[in-house]
């Protein structure tokens, strides 16, 4: 792997290390929002993944490039501001949207497209990788599961659920911009990401999302 490889790497694994600890302070809020045993249980223990995987990228990006410190990209940062924001205000469906849903899926598909190219280049950790694909691949699945209660439920309308969602996909669009010349140089088209974060959202979540 060259130099200028190991870099871009490292400036991903920024970017997921950062979305890691975000999902590890929303998976905590959603334990105290959430009164069901069963969901207090598997946020529980999705705090904890998200905790040793913020560790794990962080471990491998001193790896890939020791004492050289690189800064989150700022549209994920503003990303991180809005949905913290709207814990602050314990607004749980608009957490579930931008953590579980959005967030993980984002980063879901940057693992399960990347792994493949991560191995060929012989980067490490690839029995963590793939450990922390299936578990955010679950986190997301949870998600949907309880937002789709809340809307049974009338806790949330349709129409907010869709504005929420354009809103931070027209977010995670921004990311995958700034992101770009990572992906690039990583032989990526970030826009892949994007579109295909879109096209495994359940039909009552994709109008107008492309």
């Amino acid at each position: 792997m060259t130099v200028e490889h190991r870099c871009q790497v490292a400036r991903l694994f920024v970017a997921l290390e950062y979305g890691e600890q975000l999902a590890h302070q929303c998976a905590l809020y959603q334990f105290t929002a959430l009164e069901n045993k069963q969901a207090q249980a598997f946020l529980q223990a999705q705090a904890r993944q998200e905790a040793e995987h913020a560790s794990l990228f962080a471990m491998a990006i001193d790896w890939l490039t020791p004492k050289h410190a690189y800064t989150v990209p700022s549209a994920l940062q503003r990303f991180g501001q809005r949905l913290l924001a709207a814990q602050a205000r314990n607004d749980l469906s608009e957490c579930l949207i931008a953590s579980q849903i959005i967030l993980e899926g984002f980063g879901e598909q940057i693992l399960l497209h990347l792994n493949r190219g991560m191995d060929n280049y012989n980067i490490g950790f690839k029995q963590q990788r793939h450990l922390i694909l299936r578990q955010e691949q679950s986190h997301h699945a949870f998600g949907l599961k309880v937002l789709a209660s809340q809307l049974d439920s009338g806790q949330t309308t349709p129409a907010r659920v869709h504005a929420l969602t354009q809103d931070y996909l027209h977010l995670i669009q921004q990311v995958t911009d700034e992101m770009g010349d990572i992906f690039a140089a990583l032989d990526e088209d970030a826009q892949e990401y994007r579109q295909a974060l879109i096209d495994q959202l359940p039909a009552w979540l994709q109008r107008d999302s492309a």
